[in-house]
């Protein structure tokens, strides 16, 4: 039977616990940065998203300590695949400015994720990870980090790696289906078919659709019940 990852992408943004290098920047250019990040949201709201690339690339040129345009700009890239190599090479050079910035790493690894390189994306998760462990794991995208990272652990069937991610990101988010559905394949895979069933059951409950089949498919009536 053929398992499918259930695999989420977000584009929520927030995170300021990470510290920032100092760079002299005039007022003047600050908000000129800040309006030109402004405009180029609305232009994401207009689908016009070649304009809002290149008014995100003016901004972060005018101020390069403006983080927010940065995000936005991993935003833009993520709705148009034409756009993440860029986006990479910009968000590279921010880590210069913004230091052991847990958000912006995980970001990276969304991009390279998104472009196939899945040994660069899991490099920027476990960066990221590890600088949650300083600045506070209590972020909303944090149980995300362990998430996708196990998922590329799965991909290369390194099973047991991937439950401990899994896991981890259920203790952070104990409501977490994706994870639960996740996990459920890994332990069908070493064989323990009663774990698979019960945390496939509890995927069901937290609305995992999918999972369902694979209840249906291995578990019995006792587990799926």
């Amino acid at each position: 039977m053929r398992l499918n990852l259930v695999i989420v992408f977000f584009l929520l943004m927030g995170n300021i616990g990470a510290s920032a290098q100092e760079y002299r920047v005039s007022l003047a250019d600050k908000n000129k940065a800040i309006v030109l990040t402004n405009q180029a949201i609305e232009k994401v709201r207009d689908d016009k998203v070649d304009d809002a690339f290149k008014l995100l690339v003016e901004a972060i040129s005018i101020d390069s300590t403006n983080r927010n345009s940065y995000l936005q700009l991993y935003r833009v890239a993520m709705n148009d695949s034409a756009r993440v190599a860029p986006a990479i090479s910009i968000l590279k050079k921010s880590k210069k400015i913004f230091k052991q910035d847990d958000e912006i790493c995980y970001y990276l690894g969304e991009m390279y994720n998104m472009k196939g390189e899945v040994k660069r994306a899991m490099a920027e998760y476990s960066m990221a990870i590890a600088f949650s462990k300083i600045n506070g794991e209590d972020f909303h995208l944090v149980h995300r980090y362990y998430f996708n990272r196990a998922n590329i652990c799965l991909g290369k069937n390194m099973i047991s790696t991937a439950v401990l991610d899994y896991t981890y990101a259920l203790n952070l988010k104990p409501d977490y289906g994706a994870a639960y559905a996740n996990r459920g394949i890994c332990f069908y895979k070493m064989g323990e078919k009663d774990a698979a069933c019960k945390d496939w059951k509890q995927a069901v409950k937290l609305g995992i659709s999918q999972s369902k089949e694979y209840v249906k498919r291995n578990c019995n009536s006792e587990v799926a019940k």
